[in-house]
């Protein structure tokens, strides 16, 4: 049975991505800090009730993938979080923490895991963000991190030639989830409404699409990420442009919150 390491296992689009692997007979090792989340997966799975801001986190997930035979056929970096506050108003601590979730614990994981990812020639596959493109001024930190995090994926297809681990990344744009929630009413962007929010089990069929057809990046909606990388060569345009978008954004920001109740 092949072996799937997932972070952020618990939440929506962790959930769904758990759910597809062990309809493609993966075994699962789960990891987050929900309990009851992980409880509520398939079986089979391997529950790994861990904090990613822990400094031997990675030596754990290590140690339970070698139990099953030192071989890593996937992993997915799906964990992350979001502070909307004003940027002066967020904590060192803070952002020491959204920094830690959403850059650094792919990073240390992805360089533990890399053996056993090689052994099996296997797929690294992060959950990044459209953030990573265009970022909001609602959530700097969030942003930077993303982008970050593209940039270390990037980095590490080159290597795939040589090492055989195939990377790929999936943004999507908003994801009906209770993360856009908890934005919708801590002051998060009303960009995030141009577009409908896309269901979790959406970006969790992108993930595991890439075991069958492998891509760098997979954009969802696919044309928001022509539309970004265009925009991205004249980054200048983004505070002027602004504005208009949030204006555009009203609409759905409303139907959203309808919908909700909140």
């Amino acid at each position: 049975m092949k072996t799937a390491v997932v972070t952020g296992a618990a939440g929506a689009i962790g959930t769904a991505v758990c759910t597809r692997l062990n309809l493609r007979g993966f075994h699962v090792i789960a990891v987050d800090l929900d309990h009851e989340g992980l409880d509520r997966l398939p079986e089979p799975v391997t529950r790994l009730p861990i904090d990613l801001t822990a400094p031997d986190f990675p030596l754990v997930v290590v140690a339970e993938v070698e139990a099953r035979g030192a071989r890593c056929d996937l992993l997915v970096n799906n964990a992350g979080l979001v502070v909307t506050r004003p940027f002066e108003e967020v904590t060192v601590a803070e952002s020491r923490r959204e920094q830690s979730v959403n850059l650094q614990a792919p990073m240390q994981l992805s360089r533990a895991l890399y053996p056993a990812l090689r052994a099996a020639r296997g797929h690294l596959v992060s959950v990044v963000s459209m953030g990573a493109l265009l970022p909001l001024a609602e959530s700097a930190g969030y942003s930077a991190s993303k982008a970050g995090l593209r940039a270390f994926m990037l980095a590490l297809a080159m290597l795939e030639r040589e090492t055989g681990v195939r990377v790929g990344m999936v943004h999507p744009a908003s994801v009906d989830t209770p993360m856009l929630r908890h934005e919708v009413t801590d002051g998060g962007s009303a960009l995030n409404f141009l577009g409908d929010p896309m269901s979790a089990d959406t970006v969790a069929a992108a993930v595991v699409a890439n075991l069958d057809r492998p891509r760098l990046e997979t954009f969802l909606p696919r044309y928001d990420g022509w539309l970004l990388k265009t925009v991205g060569l004249t980054p200048g345009l983004l505070p002027r442009l602004r504005p208009l978008l949030e204006r555009l954004a009203q609409p759905g920001l409303r139907r959203y919150r309808r919908r909700h109740g909140l």
